[in-house]
């Protein structure tokens, strides 16, 4: 009976394991992954009378490791892209909660188009502001 009970866990363990690996070859091809988009990007804002900057530092969520080298040969113009769209913003806007995420939002769907337009694929995920900083 011990015998019996002695192989049943040790088949239910190398099952488990067996399993437990399978799960984990499938959590790895379909990873995400973060990448910075480098240095901050500093410009000027419109809607004071006194000249307003914005430095802010963003990341690219992508669906999968593998778009890492997408996103990196099209990094000059994903930060051109995001840097046209924050200029076009209100600095009184970029101080608001609720309005940053919009502005997130927006940029997210600017940077997955221009990706998808690029490369013909539609690797991003997100885009994250990881510091705002206005002045």
């Amino acid at each position: 009976m011990q015998k019996l009970i002695l192989c049943s866990m040790i088949w239910a363990l190398g099952f488990t394991q067996l399993h437990a690996a399978d799960e984990a070859e499938e959590v790895v091809s379909k990873s995400s992954a973060y990448i910075s988009l480098g240095d901050p990007m500093v410009l000027n804002l419109s809607g004071t009378k006194r000249l307003t900057f914005l430095q802010l530092s963003a990341d690219v969520l992508i669906s999968d490791a593998d778009a890492e080298s997408t996103i990196k040969t099209h990094m000059p113009a994903i930060r051109h892209s995001l840097i046209m769209l924050l200029s076009e913003q209100n600095a009184k806007d970029i101080k608001s909660p609720g309005k940053r995420e919009i502005i997130r939002q927006q940029a997210t769907a600017r940077v997955k188009d221009l990706i998808a337009d690029l490369s013909g694929s539609e690797e991003v995920s997100d885009i994250l502001f990881s510091s705002i900083l206005v002045q």
